[in-house]
């Protein structure tokens, strides 16, 4: 069974609101999911749940459907969200598989060829929030607070 290190508040719920953006839900998002921008041919960017490489702006406040109003905690907001594995308090964090947030830890590559290179860099440019406690497994929920 998934640990939670703060029950005092629910998942996708903020112990410190900061910046708090509204966007356009371009597909179901849930609660609690690090979501990124999409974008949309002659419209606003809209969000959507933000997958393992993908450049996270922020925590869904609330459930949306498609086409609804998604509010989304940014810069300064300390919210509950999902591990997707072990993560040490401290550390950087980036979106993992379907909304997760998962330790965004460099590597020495086995080469340092360009595509080695970028492979890390883009670990750098993904980071969107700091592990404000430790969860050890999948599924454990813990707060990050969000931006750098």
């Amino acid at each position: 069974m998934p640990a939670d290190l703060y029950s005092q508040l629910g998942l996708g719920e903020a112990l410190v609101e900061g910046q708090k953006l509204s966007f356009e839900a371009n597909a179901a998002i849930t609660k609690g999911e690090a979501v990124k921008l999409v974008a949309v041919a002659g419209d606003l960017p809209k969000v959507d749940v933000a997958g393992a490489g993908d450049k996270a702006i922020g925590i869904a406040a609330k459930a949306t459907a498609q086409g609804e109003q998604c509010p989304v905690y940014g810069d300064g907001s300390i919210v509950k969200v999902t591990a997707g594995g072990a993560i040490t308090a401290g550390q950087k964090v980036q979106a993992g598989a379907t909304g997760k947030v998962v330790v965004s830890a460099l590597d020495a590559p086995a080469s340092y060829t360009e595509a080695a290179m970028q492979t890390e860099l883009d670990k750098v440019e993904n980071r969107f929030g700091i592990a404000l406690q430790s969860p050890t497994a999948d599924g454990d929920t813990f707060l990050i607070k969000v931006g750098d």
